[in-house]
């Protein structure tokens, strides 16, 4: 059990830090990154990281982030606004204090894979979330959201895997989010059948039960 010296993260040429399932624990701060301006991969996975994220996701000193890894941690909170304009990759489910943030997220347009499921997000389903084109897998399955899928979501046509199901998600899925069905998207699991039956989805592969 450690926390994550500052010192890591020094070397100007440093390109990815691969520190999952170890037992770090602390949180991080934005002073951790000043200088990592070549950090492509940051991948934190797996440990016993908390507190909040909002320090962490002011940093400028990480401009060349791609892939950033925060699941099966224990961060709190609300998912800040992530300044990270090369991010691909966010991952931070299994994080069970997470209870919002979503539609902070809707600036990250360079966003290709977004998993936040069994966090504890207790919110509207944004329909900002139509506005991230390039994602290709969204899991938000596992958490209280509320409201019905965004017809927004028809702007997604690079989506490949949605998964919304074990939410409190209710009505029709809109018949333009389903055509996505004719393009890309291969798996889409939301609460249409069994206990979890608030949805009506003509076009899911599989329902939530």
């Amino acid at each position: 059990t450690s926390t994550i010296p500052p010192s890591i993260f020094k070397p100007a040429n440093l390109t990815a830090v691969l520190f999952g399932m170890n037992k770090l624990t602390g949180s991080l701060s934005g002073s951790m990154f000043q200088e990592a301006s070549n950090l492509v991969y940051l991948y934190l996975n797996a440990n016993d990281l908390g507190g909040t994220l909002d320090d962490f996701s002011q940093t400028e000193g990480l401009p060349s982030l791609k892939k950033l890894r925060l699941e099966y941690n224990s961060f709190s909170g609300t998912i800040p606004k992530l300044e990270f304009p090369s991010l691909e990759l966010f991952y931070a489910y299994n994080n069970s204090l997470l209870t919002s943030g979503l539609d902070n997220l809707s600036s990250s347009i360079a966003l290709k894979k977004l998993k936040l499921s069994n966090c504890s997000l207790a919110e509207e389903l944004p329909t900002t979330l139509g506005s991230l084109t390039s994602l290709e897998v969204l899991h938000l399955n596992g958490n209280q959201l509320t409201g019905t899928v965004p017809s927004e979501f028809q702007q997604l046509t690079e989506l490949e895997e949605l998964r919304l199901d074990a939410n409190d998600l209710a009505g029709a899925v809109p018949f333009e989010v389903c055509n996505l069905r004719n393009s890309q998207l291969s798996t889409f699991v939301s609460d249409c059948g069994g206990e979890w039956s608030g949805v009506a989805c003509s076009c899911c592969t599989e329902c939530g039960t």
